[in-house]
């Protein structure tokens, strides 16, 4: 097994601070009032508190892709344009980038923002993409506000040929710098992260609102192989007390990180398993979940092929080889001190992954019902796992983990950090 902590070191040195900010595409003019191979500009906002270097970022139409270079700074706008002196003359703005090679309107009809193959943003006009009706002729498209729902409703033809470099959006910057989670930095995370920037267009919010800021919070990170995962989780789930061994979770035990499937045929051995089951909604390996670290977990092969794709439950007996657990034909009732883990877990998911995006992944949903069927992009049982997640409240071990993989994977579960959220999404669906 390949040693991991050296990686972290370099994430952390190379990545400090970078995902606790959100880029969006802000402006663009697509159909020029003169000249569409030269007066053409696309915006970008930050909309976090901290620069933000471009390098690995892009710009793409249906016919190419732009890459990106210089640094955009904390809640500033970045202007790329096909000709600098052009954009000057029809706007009076200057551009920090030029020479986009971009069609737009002529043949492209959207615009990407993209980090490495990750789709960080989109805008579409003109019923490039279905619902996007919007239409602008000599007229720049501008983003409403930094709230992202990703539709056409997010945006609005301007009055003009847009104000590039400017606008009405926004972001607030503010933080105790204790070590609180929620209110300030985390203890122990690589990249010192401060969690009112990381969640800042969260405050507030509560419901399908709440939702769908923290989606746009926790899209976009670091993708890994599903044979990655294996080193990932061997540092991520590190027993504290035994730094070379894992901590497995249903059957909750210290294991030999090098004692794991595939290297062992042993029922005893240590595998991957998927939380959220993979047959529920993304059984391949390009899909983003079926490797999203969160939600991925060291366990006994056995027992991880006792739980198999069951939904999550009360009821059952208990398991022989880890009576602490129960199950029975369409459930899984993991045992007490990792309830309220495995209910964080699923949440996470739930939010993470609403489709519509580059993940690969469908609209993941929690219904209040199990079993929810073998291939359904679903798992339960809601009100179950609002349940264990207030009887068994976050712990170190749980805070700890979810900083590791901030390093690794560069986004967090917001569950974790700010458990009231729990109520504030599910709450109403469960009486509370």
């Amino acid at each position: 097994m390949k040693p991991i902590q050296p990686i972290i070191a370099v994430l952390a040195l190379c990545c400090v601070m970078q995902t606790q900010a959100k880029l969006l595409l802000s402006e663009v003019l697509y159909d020029a009032p003169n000249n569409d191979s030269t007066e053409e500009f696309v915006e970008i906002f930050n909309d976090g508190c901290t620069a933000v270097n471009l390098s690995g970022y892009s710009l793409a139409d249906n016919g190419g892709s732009f890459d990106l270079s210089g640094s955009i700074a904390a809640g500033g706008y970045f202007v790329v344009a096909k000709n600098s002196a052009a954009l000057q003359a029809l706007t009076g703005k200057a551009a920090q980038l030029s020479g986009m090679t971009l069609s737009l309107g002529n043949s492209g009809d959207y615009v990407r923002l993209r980090q490495g193959s990750t789709e960080v943003d989109l805008v579409a006009f003109e019923n490039a993409i279905s619902g996007w009706t919007i239409a602008a002729v000599d007229k720049s498209v501008a983003r409403k506000n930094v709230a992202d729902s990703h539709k056409v409703s997010d945006w609005q033809v301007s009055s003009n040929a847009g104000e590039p470099g400017s606008g009405a959006l926004s972001v607030s910057c503010s933080g105790d710098p204790g070590g609180d989670p929620g209110t300030g930095t985390t203890p122990g995370s690589g990249d010192s992260i401060q969690l009112p920037a990381y969640y800042v267009n969260s405050s507030g919010k509560t419901g399908e609102a709440l939702k769908t800021a923290l989606n746009n919070v926790l899209r976009g990170h670091v993708r890994f192989s599903y044979a990655g995962v294996w080193d990932a989780l061997g540092y991520t789930d590190e027993d504290p007390a035994n730094s070379n061994n894992v901590l497995l979770l249903y059957a909750g035990r210290s294991q030999a990180k090098t004692f794991r499937a595939g290297s062992s045929s042993s029922p005893d051995a240590w595998n991957r398993e998927h939380v959220w089951a993979k047959s529920h909604g993304f059984p391949n390996e390009s899909q983003y979940a079926h490797t999203d670290l969160h939600h991925l977990r060291p366990e006994d092969v056995s027992l991880n092929s006792t739980r198999g794709n069951k939904d999550f439950d009360n009821g059952g007996t208990a398991i022989s080889e880890a009576p602490a657990n129960k199950t029975d034909s369409d459930s899984f009732e993991p045992r007490a001190a990792v309830k309220g883990d495995v209910a964080r877990m699923l949440f996470y998911m739930d939010v993470r992954y609403e489709g519509g995006d580059d993940s690969g992944t469908p609209d993941l949903e929690i219904p209040n019902i199990a079993p929810t069927g073998g291939s359904a992009a679903q798992m339960g049982k809601l009100c179950t796992l609002v349940a264990w997640h207030l009887a068994d409240p976050v712990d170190s071990l749980e805070q700890r983990r979810n900083n590791r993989i901030y390093e690794l994977q560069k986004n967090r579960n917001p569950f974790i950090d700010n458990p009231q959220w729990v109520k504030a999404i599910y709450g109403p669906a469960c009486g509370l």
